[in-house]
C-alpha cells in the first residue's frame, strides 16, 4: 500500500556547490543547475545549498527556491577545500541535514555522513596529462577516496560507470547513473544576435565549450580554413567563459586565414545561447573526453543538428540522433559541417533524428530517481 504524501516523510538534503565558480567549470555546473531544477516542488526533499560568494547573483532561480548558506571563505580552491572539511560539516550537523549531495566530484577527508558524489568522469585517471600537477595528485588520491567514502555514486552515463568500475573498484550497484533533465524550452529565445555576433554574415555552426584542450577547437579550426579554400562561407562562434587554450585558438585562426570567421563569444545569457541554437547551422562538439555531453542534448532538444566525436560518452548520448566522426580528422569535420550548411534537406533530417533522441533521454526523471536515492541512502 502506498504511503500517502501527507505522510511521507521529508528529508533534508544538504548539497555541495563549494567548487562551483560560473562560467569556469563547464558541464558540471550545467548539470547541477539543471538537476536541481528539475526537483519538483511537491518532492518528498527539502534542500539546503552550501554555496560560494555570489551564487545568488549567477543562479537566483536556485536562491528563491531554497535556503541558501555562504561559506565565509572565497571561490580558490586551498580555501574551498578547507571549509569543505571544517565549516561545511558543521553546518551539515546545524541545520540537522540527512544526507549531504556532493556535486563537484569529490568527498571531503573529514565530512558528514552518510554522502552521495556526483562524478562527471575520470579524466584526470584517464588522460592526467591534461591537468596541472597539483591537480593531478589532488584528484589522484581523492577519487578513489571518495568513491570508498561515498555511501552512494552518481554518475552520468554508462561510460562513466565501467570507468568508475574499472579504475576505481567501484560496486556497480552503488553507482546510479542519472543524466541532467532534459529541457525544451529553458528560457525565452533572445534571436537579436547581431550585438553579440557583431560581424557575423555567412552561416555558422556553434561549439558551445570552455576551451579546455580536450574540447579539441582546433579541429574546428582547422576544418574551416578546409572549407574557405573551398569557397565554402561558414563561421563558427564559440562560447564559454575563459579558458586556458584562448590565446592559442585566437592565434591558429589567424595563422590558418580564418580569423574574420573565428567568433569567441564568452559567456553570454541562456536567451542568447538558445538563439543561436535555432540559428546555427549545427552544434559540432569535437570534445576528446566527455563523460555525457550536455550542449548536445541542447541542440537536439531545439531541432540543432549534431555532429560529434565518437569519442568518451558522446555516442552513447547522441546514439542515432547526430553524426558521430573521428575527434582528430578536420577533413571529415570539414565535409560534415559543408554537407550541412549547404544542404537544408540534410539539416532538416539531423534535427528531426535529434528530436527523436532527446524524447528517448527524456522519457527518464533523473530529478525523481535523484530523491528516491536520497531516500534509499537515508534509509
Amino acid at each position: 500500500m502506498d504511503t500517502p504524501a501527507s505522510q511521507t516523510s521529508v528529508i533534508t538534503v544538504g548539497v555541495n556547490l563549494l567548487w562551483l565558480r560560473p562560467g569556469r567549470v563547464g558541464g558540471t555546473e550545467g548539470y547541477a543547475v539543471r538537476m536541481l531544477s528539475g526537483i519538483q516542488p511537491e518532492a518528498p526533499v527539502s534542500l539546503v545549498l552550501f554555496v560560494p560568494p555570489g551564487f545568488a547573483g549567477d543562479h537566483p532561480h536556485l536562491a528563491e527556491r531554497y535556503e541558501v548558506v555562504v561559506s565565509p571563505v572565497g571561490r580558490r580552491r586551498p580555501m574551498r577545500v578547507f571549509s569543505e572539511n571544517t565549516w561545511l560539516a558543521a553546518q551539515c550537523r546545524r541545520r540537522r541535514v540527512e544526507v549531504v549531495h556532493h556535486f563537484g566530484g569529490t568527498v571531503p577527508i573529514v565530512g558528514f555522513r552518510p554522502a552521495v558524489v556526483t562524478v562527471h568522469d575520470l579524466q584526470p585517471l584517464d588522460h592526467p596529462q591534461r591537468f596541472s600537477p597539483i591537480k593531478r595528485l589532488y584528484l589522484r588520491a581523492m577519487l578513489p577516496w571518495s568513491a570508498r567514502r561515498a555511501d552512494a555514486i552518481v554518475t552520468v552515463s554508462e561510460f562513466c560507470r565501467g570507468r568508475l568500475v574499472e579504475l576505481l573498484g567501484a560496486d556497480p550497484q552503488r553507482v546510479s547513473v542519472l543524466p541532467a533533465p532534459v529541457e525544451f524550452s529553458a528560457v525565452a529565445s533572445d534571436m537579436r544576435l547581431a550585438a553579440a555576433v557583431p560581424a557575423l554574415s555567412h552561416p555558422f555552426v556553434l561549439y558551445p565549450a570552455v576551451a579546455y584542450p580536450h574540447k579539441n577547437h582546433e579541429v574546428l579550426l582547422r576544418a574551416l580554413a578546409r572549407l574557405a579554400a573551398d569557397g565554402v562561407d561558414v563561421e563558427l562562434v564559440a562560447t564559454g567563459g575563459p579558458g586556458p587554450q584562448d590565446a592559442k585558438l585566437d592565434k591558429l585562426a589567424a595563422q590558418l586565414g580564418v580569423g574574420d570567421r573565428w567568433h569567441r563569444l564568452g559567456r553570454i545569457p541562456p536567451a542568447v545561447l538558445d538563439g543561436l541554437f535555432r540559428q546555427a547551422a549545427a552544434l559540432v562538439f569535437p570534445s576528446r573526453y566527455e563523460g555525457y555531453g550536455l550542449p548536445t542534448v541542447e541542440a537536439m532538444a531545439r531541432s540543432c543538428p549534431v555532429v560529434a566525436a565518437d569519442a568518451g560518452g558522446l555516442p552513447e548520448v547522441v546514439g542515432s540522433g547526430g553524426r558521430l566522426l573521428d575527434p582528430e580528422d578536420d577533413a571529415l569535420w570539414a565535409e560534415a559541417i559543408g554537407a550541412l550548411v549547404s544542404d537544408p534537406l540534410i539539416r532538416k533530417e539531423l534535427g528531426e533524428a535529434g528530436q527523436s533522441r532527446v524524447r528517448e533521454l527524456a522519457a527518464f526523471d533523473t530529478a525523481a530517481e535523484l530523491c528516491a536515492l536520497y531516500a534509499k541512502v537515508v534509509g
